[in-house]
């Protein structure tokens, strides 16, 4: 529920010369501690991908780690404004940050934020960073609360695994589909009888040059993508579609590398790094359908991702592909619902420069998650939700959320997390 602002030091910051803009408040917050655990690490034998990556398996596995914490999920606060400009027309601005309240080292973000032009009749188009329509048709439907963590499908939906767990930005490596982009512009269409669309690119702001001194290849980071959905309005049904394209976002060097270029690299890898391409292509597509039956809403998704790198000879992984799906029911009952879903990532196959042999075996994983949320008041719901994970031996898919315990290769994973999520 949204509360016009009256507070008058709100009120100026918004303010025209002659008078106060309509400035709304308006927020989640969604919390609670969370318990995650993590098995100890593979001792199988290793894959062409591990091998590239230099995987710690065997003698050398990791072993096991449990850990406790805050679980702040997705919570948020949004400073929002909508002005009627007039013949059919608004003007729509929002700023959401996030309000991760853990600790004092954690400060706020941006999160979903924009500027946009909406029309009554022919939809809207917004300037700014957004979760776009490939990941909002994952989150609309998933039954743990739009995936806020733990349970949530964007553990293995949109993810290739090897520690990632949703992205944000466009100037890192990058291998997840499901995410948050940045520099970007978009549109999404009316609701012309139960049919909607919408498309979306990123800008190219982080464009670099060639550089002979450094032997450095120019790269252009850009996503982008579009979908369609049908919410039947008098039969029960939805059904969707949607691709999502990345251009020099390194997907698959993040793959090779277990995560660690995310985590070190803060600009895009040059072709001088040993084993990474001088550019790259990534796509997944997804499709879905959704039906409800009296009180219980039930889902099935799938998903195919694929990552390739040019500039790259030798037996070197040149492309990578993982098929996953998900299937799921939300059960509202008098006192709040019961959410539950199971995941399956299919194990992968990949391609080597020169055609030799390449195997990405044993890189699968099984997922079930459930969860109870209880109605305290219109605003307020308790909460818990549990995950489990059953990796393959040599990939290392884990959950979202929880409080930071790294995942093992090839370990299994359990987290459970309990709550309360206040809306205003």
């Amino acid at each position: 529920m949204k509360r016009t602002l009256i507070a008058l030091a709100v009120g100026a910051a918004f303010a025209a010369p002659s008078a106060y803009a309509d400035v709304t408040l308006s927020g989640s917050i969604n919390a609670g501690p969370a318990y995650v655990h993590s098995g100890d690490g593979s001792t199988n034998t290793q894959n062409t991908i591990s091998q590239q990556g230099g995987f710690s398996t065997g003698p050398t596995a990791q072993t096991g780690e449990s850990k406790t914490g805050i679980n702040t999920n997705y919570s948020n606060i949004t400073i929002g404004s909508m002005e009627d400009l007039g013949g059919g027309l608004k003007l729509d601005f929002a700023y959401q940050f996030t309000a991760n309240f853990q600790n004092t080292s954690t400060s706020p973000s941006t999160r979903n934020s924009h500027l946009g032009l909406v029309g009554d009749s022919w939809g809207g188009v917004w300037i700014g960073t957004n979760e776009h329509l490939y990941e909002r048709y994952f989150y609309t439907v998933d039954p743990l609360d739009g995936a806020a963590g733990i349970g949530g499908n964007l553990s293995l939906m949109g993810t290739p695994g090897y520690g990632q767990v949703f992205d944000t930005g466009n100037n890192v490596p990058s291998a997840d589909f499901y995410r948050r982009t940045d520099q970007s512009i978009w549109y999404d269409s009316p609701n012309w009888g139960g049919f909607t669309f919408g498309v979306y690119t990123s800008l190219s702001a982080l464009k670099n040059a060639n550089n002979a001194n450094t032997g450095t290849t120019s790269q252009s980071p850009q996503v982008w993508g579009g979908g369609v959905k049908y919410v039947g309005p008098t039969i029960p049904i939805q059904l969707w579609a949607a691709y999502e394209d990345h251009h020099d976002m390194f997907g698959l060097d993040v793959i090779k590398s277990g995560g660690a270029v995310s985590q070190v690299t803060t600009t895009l890898p040059a072709n001088a790094i040993s084993g990474f391409g001088t550019s790259s292509h990534d796509y997944a597509w997804q499709v879905g359908v959704g039906y409800t039956i009296g009180d219980i809403f039930i889902f099935g998704n799938f998903e195919q991702i694929k990552y390739k790198l040019d500039g790259l000879t030798g037996a070197a992984v040149n492309e990578y592909k993982r098929d996953a799906y998900s299937i799921g029911m939300k059960w509202n009952i008098p006192t709040g619902y019961i959410g539950a879903q199971w995941m399956q990532a299919i194990g992968a196959t990949c391609d080597n420069v020169n055609g030799s042999n390449c195997d990405a075996g044993n890189t699968g994983a099984v997922s079930i998650g459930l969860g109870y949320y209880h109605t305290l008041s219109k605003q307020t719901q308790a909460y818990i939700m549990g995950q489990w994970i059953d990796n393959q031996d040599l990939n290392m898919y884990t959950v979202a959320g929880g409080t930071g315990v790294p995942t093992n290769l090839g370990a299994t994973v359990w987290a459970i997390t309990v709550g309360l999520k206040h809306s205003f």
